[in-house]
């Protein structure tokens, strides 16, 4: 059993709240002023599927990366919900105050890509240079094998080599203008949609999809929570997408 307060506060040294964006929602979704808490469930997202596990598993707290309520609420009438604070479930979200942190969410995903020691342009991306040309149908494949797809959807896919990558987990495709100013020459992210793929000129962007670009983030919760008195569990996700 561990306190929640201690376990919030580890969060937020980590990602401070003050760091998010101002659109963004996070911190407390649902706060029920319970302050013990003995399992805990990480998530990508609060789901019906996923409340419904933290029940199973017992779980008296969900730490999430996308928050449950972006907008001002006026009424709680979704039944997952209702069934959570039924339950004494409380949910806590780090968004974008995890996203930009050091050691967040767009440098993990590099990290895992197998990227270390890179730089930050315009916030959110991370980037990397290099002296040498990288084989680029290498890394296609090596993403293929990371994130077990069989395929990946990829813009100016007819690159050989790249010498410069970067990476944003979730979606960062407005920020492809950018970084084709600078120079990169491969792009990492996810949630690319028609018009914005046309707006990439010579620059290769590979789109992992929101899940695949963001699904280590409960590694990251992992990490910061390693040391704290309480069974953590990592929720069963999947993407919305099926591929028939």
């Amino acid at each position: 059993m561990e306190q929640v307060s201690k376990i919030i506060k580890k969060i937020e040294e980590f990602a401070p709240l003050d760091t998010m964006q101002q659109w963004d929602n996070s911190g407390w979704q649902i706060n029920l002023g319970i302050e013990e808490t003995n399992k805990i469930l990480l998530a990508l997202d609060v789901t019906p599927s996923v409340v419904e596990e933290a029940i199973n598993k017992q779980c008296d707290l969900i730490i999430s990366h996308h928050p449950v309520f972006f907008n001002a609420i006026k009424r709680i009438d979704a039944p997952y919900i209702i069934k959570a604070i039924q339950n004494n479930i409380q949910i806590y979200s780090a968004h974008t105050n995890l996203d930009i942190a050091e050691g967040g969410v767009s440098e993990y995903l590099a990290e895992k890509c197998g990227f270390n020691n890179l730089d930050t342009a315009f916030e959110f991306i991370k980037y990397k240079q290099f002296e040498k040309e990288m084989n680029f149908s290498k890394l296609i494949a090596e993403l293929k094998t990371l994130f077990s797809l069989p395929s990946i959807r990829v813009v100016n896919s007819k690159r050989k080599t790249y010498r410069s990558i970067a990476f944003c987990s979730g979606s960062g495709s407005e920020y492809i203008k950018d970084l084709e100013k600078i120079g990169i020459d491969v792009f990492i992210t996810g949630d690319l949609k028609h018009h914005q793929a046309l707006n990439a000129n010579k620059m290769t962007v590979i789109d992992l999809g929101h899940f695949y670009s963001e699904k280590f983030v409960v590694e990251i919760f992992k990490n910061i929570l390693k040391d704290e008195y309480v069974e953590i569990y990592t929720a069963e996700e999947s993407p919305a997408w099926e591929l028939l």
